[in-house]
């Protein structure tokens, strides 16, 4: 369940990354005539890819610390409270 909830979050981030940068790139990626480019066309990729990326990058980064508090915590004898266990 938390990992459904950090991939949800990455998503919302990556999504939001995209916006940013198509504003960012979108004007200099229109042509003098206003239509746009060939680069200009992937813009419309961005948003997907990014959204799937930030929410895979999340749940990576979410397992990494998780598992590197947990190893350090292994020689306490109180419970880590982000163990799952």
């Amino acid at each position: 369940m938390r990992a459904i909830g950090i991939g949800i979050l990455g998503l919302i981030g990556g999504l939001l990354l995209a916006v940013i940068l198509q504003d960012l790139l979108a004007p200099l990626l229109i042509d003098d005539t206003g239509s746009a480019s060939i680069l200009g066309k992937l813009l419309g990729t961005m948003m997907p890819a990014f959204g799937i990326v930030g929410a895979g990058l999340a749940i990576w980064i979410d397992r990494r610390r998780r598992r590197n508090v947990r190893d350090r915590g292994s020689s306490r004898s109180t419970p880590d409270r982000y163990d799952d266990r």
